[in-house]
């Protein structure tokens, strides 16, 4: 079933959440619940439905701490001094709390508050839409086990055994808790923006960013050339490290222990060949999974990043984004990174470029860092970014790249000469494919499109769909013009003064439901990519410094 709703009339919707937070300071989630069912939202399709929508409540759940089935206010703030001079100091003493599927600073009082630091207004429609999706299917829920004697047995019955084992899996050993909690309580959002000005966001971000250059002051950050990598901040690394490789006999013999028949399968594939991932990968993968246990490992791999000139800054009280430095110059003596690039890196000795990768920020957030980067650092050489994007036309685990992408935001389209092709990938990259020429559109969230505006874009050549790429490139925009990004346009940035890659993994195929993220977590399939984009980066960075 399709919706009557345009991308007009979602504009209207986001308009209206915004417009009451702006003016009132907060909002209660009954208020947007018409609206965004009329959206037929394409992460949200049974919302309007008695049924419950088990896809949706699962994404929800991933990107929500779990402490939001006690909540009944959230707090939004960029920043502890926003909180502070709000009457909210006190959060400083709160529990912090996470969600295994978004990357978000959140602290929660122990009894019905929850304070969130959001880092652009991406965030307030992240969160909004998935506390307005939660609530919905919450209530389903509660309506459906208000009377029940046996929730656990009743559930049994409405959900299938495959969702309900996720489900499980993301409430642990807190499950049967959690299913009283959901028989006994209706749950009623209010939602409370302590600040929404652009000032507070800018001040949020350049705090973030002196608390990496007081960190690190003796490498004189501003003054080295930079190559600014958004991705992530275990890839490149371990890449760099091979730290697990270290480590083969004692991961394997954990990786058995854990009797998982799928993992062991793409291990004794891998050994015997039928599976062409690389030994090294699923190794890490091994390793990030290790470490929850054995937590003596990571000290190893710190050890390693120390000796190869690797700097961890982690997330400050401002942007929840961990940030790495790593000095080209040190890598000068890697003979194994060498033999990957194919050629000796001894001329890196002379280099005083650094590395500057960063965690992945959601959506606006990315606009806002590299424009602060851009006006604190004398040169830029390289902007490369790999993130996860879903996909029209491929497969989850193909490897994307885009040179046209549509900005929701500013609806400007931009064209780009994009450094990585599909001939950068053909040695390094065999589990999948690699689409290149591609069109991308970068959305304002993850809710707030349906399948009618996916078709509708399909339609139009456009077969990507992500979140950060249009707003990279509208900061881009502003290393190129005179003025502030344009809105409305056809921008081309074919001729940036700094080289220019975007790569994404297709961790999402909305055309297929049984594939979708709000269905399933993407998990190995996401690791060949993402270590092959990893290498390619670092290629692209040394090639240019060689030739520089």
């Amino acid at each position: 079933m399709t919706s009557n709703f345009t991308s007009q009339d979602i504009e209207i919707h986001i308009r209206k959440y915004r417009s009451l937070l702006k003016s009132s300071g907060s909002l209660h989630i009954d208020q947007l619940i018409d609206s965004h069912l009329e959206m037929k939202s394409i992460l949200h399709l049974k919302g309007d439905q008695d049924e419950v929508d088990i896809a949706s409540f699962i994404y929800c759940l991933l990107r929500l701490p779990s402490c939001t089935s006690s909540v009944g206010e959230i707090i939004l703030g960029q920043s502890y001094s926003v909180f502070k001079n709000a009457g909210f100091a006190a959060i400083i003493n709160w529990k912090e709390v996470s969600a295994p599927g978004r990357r978000r600073k959140m602290f929660y009082d122990a009894k019905k508050r929850l304070a969130v630091y959001i880092a652009s207004v991406t965030d307030v429609d992240d969160i909004i839409t998935l506390l307005t999706a939660f609530q919905i299917e919450w209530n389903k829920l509660h309506k459906k086990l208000a009377n029940v004697k046996e929730p656990e047995k009743f559930v049994e019955k409405i959900i299938s055994p495959e969702d309900l084992g996720r489900i499980k899996n993301i409430w642990g050993k807190d499950y049967y808790n959690f299913l009283q909690a959901i028989k006994n309580r209706r749950v009623s959002f209010t939602i409370k923006l302590l600040s929404g000005s652009y000032v507070e966001y800018a001040k949020s971000t350049s705090y973030w960013w002196k608390n990496i250059t007081r960190n690190l002051h003796h490498l004189n950050i501003p003054k080295r050339p930079i190559y600014f990598v958004s991705s992530n901040t275990h890839s490149i690394t371990n890449l760099l490290t091979r730290f697990a490789t270290y480590e083969e006999n004692e991961l394997i013999t954990y990786l058995y222990s854990l009797e998982n028949p799928e993992l062991i399968r793409f291990w004794e594939e891998i050994q015997s060949g039928d599976f062409l991932g690389s030994r090294e990968n699923f190794l890490y993968y091994i390793a990030k999974k290790y470490a929850h246990t054995h937590p003596e490992i990571l000290q190893k791999k710190e050890s390693l990043e120390r000796n190869l000139g690797i700097h961890t800054i982690p997330a400050s009280r401002f942007l929840d984004i961990d940030t790495q430095v790593i000095e080209l110059s040190r890598l000068s003596k890697d003979k194994t990174l060498g033999q990957k690039i194919g050629s000796s890196l001894s001329f890196l000795i002379r280099s005083k470029a650094i590395i500057l990768n960063i965690d992945y920020p959601l959506g606006w957030a990315a606009y806002q860092i590299l424009t602060t980067i851009g006006q604190n650092v004398d040169t830029v050489k390289g902007v490369y970014i790999m993130g996860k994007a879903a996909t029209l036309n491929g497969q989850i685990g193909d490897i994307l790249l885009p040179n046209t992408i549509y900005d929701h935001h500013t609806k400007n389209t931009y064209a780009f000469s994009n450094a990585f092709s599909a001939k950068d990938f053909t040695t390094i990259f065999k589990t999948g494919n690699v689409l290149d020429h591609q069109k991308s559109i970068s959305t304002k969230g993850t809710f707030l499109e349906n399948a009618e505006m996916v078709k509708n874009w399909f339609d139009a050549g456009y077969t990507i769909i992500e979140m950060e790429g249009g707003p990279y490139l509208n900061a881009v925009y502003e290393f190129v013009h005179y003025d502030r990004y344009e809105e409305n346009q056809f921008v081309s940035l074919t001729n940036p003064p700094f080289e220019l890659g975007i790569a994404h993994y297709a961790s999402d195929t909305p055309y297929s439901k049984a594939k979708n993220l709000g269905v399933r977590n993407l998990s190995y399939e996401g690791v060949e990519p993402t270590y092959a984009i990893s290498l390619a980066i670092l290629k692209k960075i040394i090639q240019r410094e060689k030739s520089s």
